[in-house]
């Protein structure tokens, strides 16, 4: 039974002590689902997708004739590069809003600063002083 659920790890025969490895792992990753720290999980399973993207992306460049003569390290690093591609468009156009947001916020801080005079309290407008 155990060998053939834990047949994708390419383990003939489990030994005592792989599967207290095992075990604990699970044991772990359960424990943090559990936790309040669970938004770990969502960190590791993100660098998981991360790196098989890179994955996908390095055997597509290995399968092209052109690019196949790179060696295995020079294709990871064209791969990682691709990857990062949207996060530096992201970044950009982010930093390309943020500054016509700022324009606009220090505007309307402007305004704001203009109606009231420093030391002046702020009263509604139906406030009626007690004395005059």
């Amino acid at each position: 039974m155990l060998l053939t659920v834990f047949s994708f790890i390419g383990i003939a025969t489990l030994s005592g002590t792989a599967l207290l490895g095992y075990g604990g792992l699970i044991g772990l990753i359960v424990a943090l689902a559990l936790s309040s720290q669970r938004w770990l999980l969502w960190y590791l399973f993100g660098g998981m997708a991360y790196w098989l993207s890179v994955e996908v992306l390095q055997s597509l460049l290995a399968s092209r004739p052109m690019l196949s003569e790179l060696s295995e390290w020079h294709s990871y690093v064209i791969a990682m590069g691709i990857s990062w591609l949207p996060l530096v468009g992201w970044v950009l156009y982010r930093a390309l809003r943020y500054e016509d947001v700022s324009r606009t916020v220090q505007q309307q801080r402007a305004l704001e600063a203009a109606r009231y005079k420093e030391h002046t309290p702020v009263y509604d407008d139906d406030y009626q002083p007690r004395f005059h």
